[in-house]
């Protein structure tokens, strides 16, 4: 910005339509600024043109005016005279304006304004700004008569309405409308009319309860966003003026039916603990602000919830240490129970303030508050957020786990009881958390007890959860044992495959805890459930049509998935659940069968789908009961005569390998025959996840039985599947493939030999074929005399 020239086009940038040119402009006065002496010169001419700008009509000439100002302010340290108080008036003048960018430009001013000139700009700006606040706190009472004469209501009632409003305005008593409806009124029908009418009057979109919460409340958020932009650039010095008129506006503005407001109080609370000293924030404003904090980290908004929790770790920190711990019961359940919340944001900045509020007390004070955070807990799971309810079931079993047996004991029925309700809830994520951490409550020790270091912030995963091997409560458990049972195998069912693979691993603990009469129960499942495959109807009449010779290959599946009928119509469902999003079943309390609220029917191979993982998971505690079931398993992975037969054969190639281990190598021989020609006919069979799936588990169930046994099991299709097909992977590193190839690849294949291959698929000794390609035969696909 060297000549007037260059001034006038970046005022001009500053007015533009274009988001890009004013960014542009901004980015020109910033290069202009750094230029140090050279550029003051046209300080003046741009603080000239910038109170040009925020005297025009459009929003982007104001805009650009209170984004330059600002700018200045923030830079420039001996800007013209009178340009700051300029700015304060025109940032006033500006707060409300109907363009809410506008707007948000005039709260940054004002910040900018109190870090330039401290206390004393706060204090001048204060009065207007809470005026503001205080204004609109409250959304206009709505002229509900003026719809209800127009939108189909009785016409008798709205003339009347009216006549009496005119009487009023002219000061006279009641108009003769008003009379005669009052003497109609006093009959009985009329009355009944009257009452039926106000009862089934709509209500217009945008009036009364049809009003969304975030409608109508002006420039109430973005008043509130300038006082927090003040309160943060004030420094410390702002502590006179955060009176109780201004306390009490914060406390009341974190119970605002506007979630947006919600946020931003939480925030400005924020601003309020790092102003104030720990002695004071302690004893005057910590009894009140608790409870609140309390209330904003158990919010189901999570915008609303991350800002209490960037509230609740400020006023923690700055409290003396001495008096933190008044505060624990009201704000320790919920910063323990927001480190498991969905929401990432929420969870690891919950994680990173648990760390620094308790440290390595956690497992301690949550003992010594057990009351308070249990009832906390229970009080979660019934919330009408799912994501609270996940949250809440996840934390009951980490209490469980992890806490001190004496302290939590007492409380496991009324866990196990709220569990068991959420065992039961719409929500599959809820059911499956659900699950997941009755299992956990029902296991014996198995493993090494708790280390004092094992009570991090951060959650295990899922996973790790499902399987680790606890001290907990089986005695505790058997009153809800058999509820527990019937739960678990009504879920090995489930429509969710997550939640039956986390159902199977509960049962598998189970097994573990309660001994034979958990094994029972289980082969009694898997005597039931297992075949039912061999039920499931076939989805080919629409397209039996095709040229294919089955009408479940891909063409068939090809053609389903673009039928409009199976798309059309349906009913839309919310993330994580399974009721209708616009359903009202939610209302409808579970009476303990087994749909919950939600419609899908279930399918047959659903039930085997359970079964396979409950098989995986009875494998490894009582590996005697698998081998009579491996038959059933054998057969429903040569099954393909509905639509989602892949889906179940994926689950069968994922759990084979690991109920081989766990019977050993010795007794899964006699079975192995009976899966090789369906594993290798899914490496082609169309379904992508199945045939990753099938191929890894070749290669595992090689790797487990040794390369040279295993290869002597295969006919010539399958050894050449083995050796040119991408889905089974190389030899596990130190496994017996592995060793077994390490004396024939120290030899590289000469240059052009096995050039296409894979590198663990080279052998150095193969034939040449015509053309100079070698023949790429894996050493484990060549049948040795071990080969039995």
């Amino acid at each position: 910005m060297g000549a007037p020239g260059q001034v006038e086009a970046v005022l001009a940038g500053l007015s533009a339509h274009r988001h890009l040119d004013r960014e542009n402009a901004l980015l020109a006065i910033e290069e202009g600024l750094k230029a140090g002496p050279e550029g003051a010169s046209d300080v003046a001419a741009l603080a000239a043109g910038i109170a040009q700008l925020l005297q025009g009509d459009r929003w982007e000439s104001k805009l650009g005016g209170l984004l330059a100002a600002k700018l200045l302010l923030e830079r420039v340290r001996e800007p013209p005279a009178g340009f700051d108080a300029a700015m304060q008036s025109e940032a006033l003048r500006l707060l409300e304006d109907p363009e809410v960018r506008v707007r948000l430009a005039a709260g940054g001013v004002l910040g900018a304004l109190c870090g330039r000139r401290g206390v004393a700009a706060f204090r001048e700006a204060r009065r207007r700004v809470l005026t503001s606040i205080l204004e609109h706190y409250d959304r206009p009472e709505e002229e509900e008569d003026n719809h209800h004469a127009g939108d189909g209501g009785d016409p008798d009632a709205a003339g009347s309405a009216a006549g009496q409003r005119s009487s009023v305005a002219l000061g006279g008593g009641d108009s003769p409308m008003a009379s005669r409806a009052g003497s109609r009124a006093g009959s009985s029908p009329d009355l009944l009319g009257a009452l039926l009418a106000a009862s089934y009057r709509p209500t217009p979109v945008g009036t009364g309860v049809m009003r969304h919460g975030t409608e109508g409340w002006k420039c109430l958020e973005t008043s509130m966003r300038a006082l927090q932009a003040m309160m943060d650039s004030a420094g410390p010095g702002v502590r006179p003026e955060l009176d109780e008129e201004l306390r009490e506006l914060l406390y009341r503005a974190v119970y605002h039916p506007n979630r947006f407001v919600r946020e931003t109080a939480h925030f400005t609370l924020k601003s309020l603990c790092e102003a104030l000293p720990g002695e004071e924030l302690a004893e005057t404003v910590g009894p009140r602000l608790a409870g609140r904090l309390a209330d904003g980290l158990s919010d189901n908004w999570s915008q609303v919830r991350y800002a209490a929790c960037v509230a609740a770790r400020a006023f923690m920190t700055r409290l003396p240490p001495a008096a933190a711990s008044a505060f624990y019961p009201a704000l320790l359940p919920a910063m323990c129970l927001n480190r498991y919340y969905v929401a990432e944001g929420v969870r690891l900045y919950a994680q990173e303030s648990w760390r620094r509020v308790v440290g390595e007390r956690g497992r301690g004070l949550v003992a010594q508050h057990i009351d308070d955070v249990v009832s906390y807990y229970i009080a979660q799971s019934k919330a009408n957020n799912h994501a609270v309810r996940e949250s809440a079931c996840a934390c009951m079993a980490e209490l469980m786990e992890k806490v001190d047996k004496a302290a939590v004991a007492p409380h496991v029925p009324a866990l196990l009881r709220a569990l068991i309700t959420c065992f039961k809830d719409m929500s599959w994520p809820v059911r499956d958390a659900a699950c997941v951490a009755c299992g956990r409550a029902a296991v014996v020790a198995r493993c090494h007890p708790l280390r004092p270091d094992t009570w991090r912030a951060a959650p295990p995963p899922r996973a790790a959860r499902s399987s680790l091997c606890v001290a907990a409560y089986p005695q505790e458990a058997r009153p809800v044992l058999p509820e527990l049972f019937s739960l678990w195998s009504d879920h090995v069912w489930d429509n969710i495959p997550t939640v039956r693979e986390d159902t199977a691993a509960a049962l598998g603990r189970a097994v573990g805890a309660y001994g034979d009469e958990g094994a029972a129960f289980v082969v009694a499942v898997l005597k039931e459930l297992l075949p039912k495959a061999f039920s499931q109807g076939p989805e080919s009449q629409k397209y039996s049509g095709l040229e294919n010779t089955t009408t479940f290959g891909v063409a068939a599946r090809r053609a389903r998935d673009n039928d409009p009928a199976v798309h059309t119509g349906q009913d839309m469902f919310s993330c994580g659940s399974l009721v209708a999003r616009f359903s009202t079943s939610h209302l409808v309390k579970s009476d303990g069968c087994n749909d919950y609220g939600f419609a899908r029917d279930k399918q047959p191979w659903e039930a085997s789908d359970g079964a396979v993982h409950l098989l995986k998971e009875l494998s490894a505690v009582r590996p005697a009961l698998v081998p009579e079931f491996m038959p059933t398993l054998a057969d429903l992975s040569r099954l393909s005569t509905f639509q989602h037969a892949f889906n179940m054969h994926e689950t069968i190639w994922r759990a084979l390998p690991q109920i081989a281990r766990n019977l050993g190598s010795k007794e899964f021989k006699r079975h192995l025959e009976a899966f090789l020609a369906p594993a290798f006919a899914d490496l082609r069979c169309g379904h992508q996840l199945s045939e990753v799936a099938a191929g890894r588990c070749i290669a595992e169930l090689r790797d487990l039985l040794g390369p040279r046994i295993f290869a002597g099991r295969l006919d010539e299709q399958q050894r050449a599947a083995m050796e040119s097909d991408a889905n089974i992977p190389p030899p596990a590193p130190g496994g017996l493939a592995a060793a077994s190839m390490a004396g024939q690849l120290q030899q590289q294949p000469a240059p052009g030999a096995a050039g296409g291959a894979a590198p663990w698929l080279r052998a150095g000794g193969g034939q040449q074929q015509p053309g100079g390609l070698g023949v790429t035969k894996a050493p484990w696909a060549q049948a040795g005399t071990d080969a039995q």
